[in-house]
């Protein structure tokens, strides 16, 4: 475990600085925009097979059952605080609202007053302006009284639901992500990878049309189709597919399930394998290697339903590291499936093949990626392998690796050819097998593998593991690598083993309606298609703005805004020349496979696409200090599309090691008589150790947090909980306040598996009595700190009474004096900045200066 991961190094005391990885970093920036500028080209020479496969239509089915699910999902989520509703969310809580400002959003509220020497509210338009460049929206920094808290929840479960049952789908799924930030933003000390999750997958969602299927929005519409003699039914006219204009429907009939554009479940899935593989590659550190993270993650006490200790015992040195490694292993390479159902894709849909210099060109990219990608490890080498007494020496590993990754390049052409191109044939058992590429890739490659480890994995972690909505989110986003057609056979099946059964209304032969037919959609089958000039361009003059902004060069915002305006005319010749013109040949998809969008929707979306992609993957780069020199500013030009979408992310969940020892928080309250209680916060009690553990109570991971158990980040908490609890206490004890509250550490080691393996399993019980360390943290004095009293506002609420003149202690932010002195500060670079251009103006030519003097 690094030193900043194990808590040793606060935010106050950064790590050490590595001089020999900051020296490296410019080489890798170079080196990785190479790789990227590769991706960008590899894109425009198969730019139709891009298109194809993002711009175009797909089943409704396998996002409508995911959005009902993935709904309930979010209720049971954000539900799940429900005991600490009041403590995370309202002014009663941790923070008082003004509170909550300065340390949360501090930054938004710079021009409000706090109502404590000065009015409260905005300053001035601009102090509004400054709110609304955001990131954290949420109507809890204005009104969060419990009262208020009550009202925005309710209203959050009501848009909930009818997006989940699909009315108003995409209005609803709107207000309903938007009321879940609003809430979950107020005050992040509980959030975890689990809720990252649910913000970026919703957000994907109502991007897409999942209100298409299985919703009360379509029933309205076939019920209304249907009163009008316009639905095409199961049984009749296309069998619910919709049918042609005929005689006897002279305007045609619609479809039960309209088809839908597929880039939303595809961004979808490419989220996942996003989880997985940064998930996988984090995961870097010795425990890791040695294979017991799953020994360490199930003797965790605020983890396990059931004690482990025995079973750690007999399995934990041989098949649990087996299971740790197959787990590392898929996780980082699970970004294959999506190699695997690309290319099944590609060869069902018979794409036409490469030739002549696309063909060449397309593969000396692919080997140029590799070999750039090849250069970047071998550059980073120095400082991520440490030499030893024993191990070979660093230019024997960076030899052996580049042999090793050379030869897997020339094994992967090898193999695709040949699977491709003249399959093996296997006789086995009577019957001849065919190994194509298609076989490789539904096997070794496919969701089969994959996503059957991935059920096997999450289950376990849900049987054994009280973590959460973690591995149920998790199972529930292997829906979006179904599609319609799959999910509506897979629907089929079940409906018919539960009519087998017996179940009432339930017939044991089933037909699945069939999904829109995708000949009769009108429109979107123009020929316009970006120019490869307009790419190409584009794309220079992106690389060129990178390379101006990277050596300091002035000039990079100019070349971006050139570069945009390539795009814009290229995108606009293509509509005005071929935009109405029916695509032809190798022009477009086929009749059967319409585009999503007209030409400029396809300009946009896959504008978005291609933004929002490169934005994660730069966003994802470690935060490690050989990419220090260019991490930060490579981000910049994205951060307010991810900061504001909420879909910001890092994945470093157990990584680079999970903990090795099993840390709680004690929160000891004096009172007015000088009797200590000890409020019993944590599993150190046996009374908040429930076996089996069957809901999970996320007070333990705040405890984690705020102890700075968790990468040594949450100790700015200890001063507001302990504050909290003088509160806390006063409110349940007639308003009178405790002397002090005082928070310790309690913590003590997991034994390794090596020591449980030779000497038998431990109790826990045990263990904490006799080798636990107990760490004082901080301590509150509750009659002289800033906010550790109730308010008068609060006393009031609930009937207690006023405080004495000068008890109360408010916190004075004095946001007033700051937020002139900055608009002052602003005002003089203006004046300077005018100043400095009108110089420039008036500055005499030299040449001028010449003629003058000369007679």
């Amino acid at each position: 475990m690094t030193l900043l991961s194990s808590g040793l190094f606060t935010l106050a005391d950064p790590p050490p600085v590595n001089a020999e990885a900051l020296a490296l970093s410019p080489t890798i920036g170079w080196l990785l925009l190479a790789c990227g500028v590769v991706v960008f080209l590899l894109g425009i020479a198969q730019s139709e097979r891009w298109r194809r496969l993002w711009l175009r239509t797909e089943d409704p089915r396998a996002l409508g059952l995911f959005r009902i699910l993935f709904a309930a999902w979010v209720l049971m989520n954000v539900g799940g605080l429900w005991e600490h509703f009041t403590f995370l969310f309202t002014d009663e809580g941790l923070f008082a609202t003004d509170t909550a400002r300065e340390l949360l959003a501090r930054e938004q509220f710079a021009g409000y007053g706090d109502g404590i020497g000065e009015p409260a509210g905005f300053f001035d338009g601009r102090a509004l302006l400054q709110f609304l460049k955001g990131p954290k929206y949420s109507l809890l920094w204005f009104w969060d009284s419990p009262t208020a808290f009550w009202i925005h929840f309710w209203g959050f479960v009501a848009v909930t639901v009818a997006f989940m049952v699909g009315w108003r789908t995409r209005l609803m799924g709107v207000l309903s992500l938007l009321a879940m930030h609003s809430i979950t933003l107020r005050n992040p000390l509980f959030m975890e990878g689990t809720d990252l999750v649910y913000s970026c997958m919703f957000f994907y969602l109502v991007l897409s049309r999942c209100g298409h299927a299985y919703s009360v929005d379509n029933w309205l519409r076939c019920r209304r189709l249907a009163r009008e003699g316009r639905l095409s039914l199961p049984g009749g006219p296309g069998e619910g597919a919709g049918a042609p204009p005929s005689l006897e429907h002279p305007q045609g009939l619609l479809p039960i399930y309209r088809r839908v554009p597929g880039w939303p479940r595809l961004l979808m899935m490419a989220q996942v394998a996003t989880i997985y593989v940064y998930g996988g590659c984090a995961k870097n550190g010795d425990v890791w290697l040695r294979g017991d993270s799953l020994y360490y993650a199930l003797n965790m006490d605020h983890f396990y339903r059931v004690p482990p200790q025995y079973l750690s015992a007999v399995f934990g040195t041989n098949l649990f590291r087996l299971m740790s490694w197959v787990v590392h292993v898929w996780q980082a390479a699970f970004p294959l499936v999506i190699v695997g159902m690309v290319a099944r894709w590609a060869l069902r849909e018979r794409l036409p093949a490469l030739r002549g210099a696309q063909l060449w060109l397309v593969r000396g990219l692919w080997v140029a990626l590799g070999l750039l990608a090849l250069a970047v490890a071998e550059v980073g080498f120095p400082v991520h392998y440490a030499v030893g007494k024993g191990k070979p020496s660093l230019a024997a590993v960076q030899l052996g690796f580049a042999a090793g990754w050379l030869a897997l390049m020339l094994g992967i052409a090898w193999l695709w050819r040949r699977l491709r191109d003249r399959p093996f044939h296997v006789r086995m058992f009577g019957r001849e097998y065919v190994l194509d590429l298609e076989w490789f890739c539904g096997w070794f490659l496919g969701r089969r593998m994959f996503l059957t480890i991935g059920v096997l994995f999450h289950g376990h972690l849900l049987v054994l593991m009280n973590i959460g909505m973690f591995a149920p989110i998790m199972l529930l986003t292997y829906m979006v690598f179904l599609n319609g057609e799959e999910l509506a056979y897979v629907l089929r099946a079940c409906g018919m083993v539960l009519g087998r059964l017996g179940v009432p209304n339930m017939p044991t032969q089933l037909r699945p309606i069939p999904g829109e037919d995708p000949t009769l959609m009108v429109g979107h089958r123009d020929a316009a298609r970006l120019p490869l000039w307009a790419s190409v361009g584009a794309l220079s003059l992106g690389t060129a703005a990178i390379a101006l902004a990277g050596l300091g060069l002035p000039g990079a915002r100019g070349t971006t805004v050139a570069g945009v305006l390539v795009l814009l005319l290229g995108a606009t010749l293509a509509w005005r020349r071929d935009g109405r013109r029916i695509a032809r040949g190798d022009e477009g998809p086929p009749l059967d496979r319409p585009w999503a969008y007209g030409p400029w929707g396809r300009f946009l979306v896959g504008g978005l696409v291609i933004y929002h992609i490169t934005a994660v993957a730069v966003w994802c780069m470690p935060d490690k200090q050989c990419v220090k020199s260019f991490r930060a500013a490579a981000q910049d030009p994205f951060r307010l599309w991810l900061t504001r979408t909420q879909t910001a992310q890092g994945w470093s969940m157990f990584a680079p090691n999970p903990p090795r020892h099993n840390v709680f928080l004690k929160v000891l309250v004096t009172d007015a008589d000088g009797v200590e209680f000890d409020l019993r916060s944590d599993m150190y009690d046996p009374d908040r150790k429930p076996i089996p553990w069957i809901l999970n109570d996320r007070i333990f991971k705040m405890n984690r947090r705020m102890s700075g158990g968790e990468s040594g980040k949450g100790d700015w908490y200890q001063t507001w909980y302990g504050r909290y609890h003088c509160r806390e206490w006063a409110l349940r004890h007639g308003g009178v306040a405790p002397q002090q509250v005082e928070l310790k550490k309690v913590t003590y080691r997991i034994p390794g598996p090596e020591e449980v393996a030779r000497g038998g399993y431990y109790i826990p019980e045990l263990q904490l009595a006799q080798h636990s360390t107990e760490r004082r943290l901080h301590v509150t004095r509750c009659a002289s700190e800033p906010e550790a009293q109730l308010s008068d506002e609060v006393r009031a609420r609930h009937g207690l009474p006023a405080l004495p003149d000068g008890a109360y202690k408010p916190w004075k932010k004095d946001r007033r004096s700051k937020w002139e002195r900055r608009e002052q500060v602003a005002k003089q670079r203006e004046e300077a900045s005018a100043k400095a251009r009108e110089k420039a103006h008036e500055k005499p030519n030299p040449s001028d200066e010449k003629q003058e003097r000369e007679p």
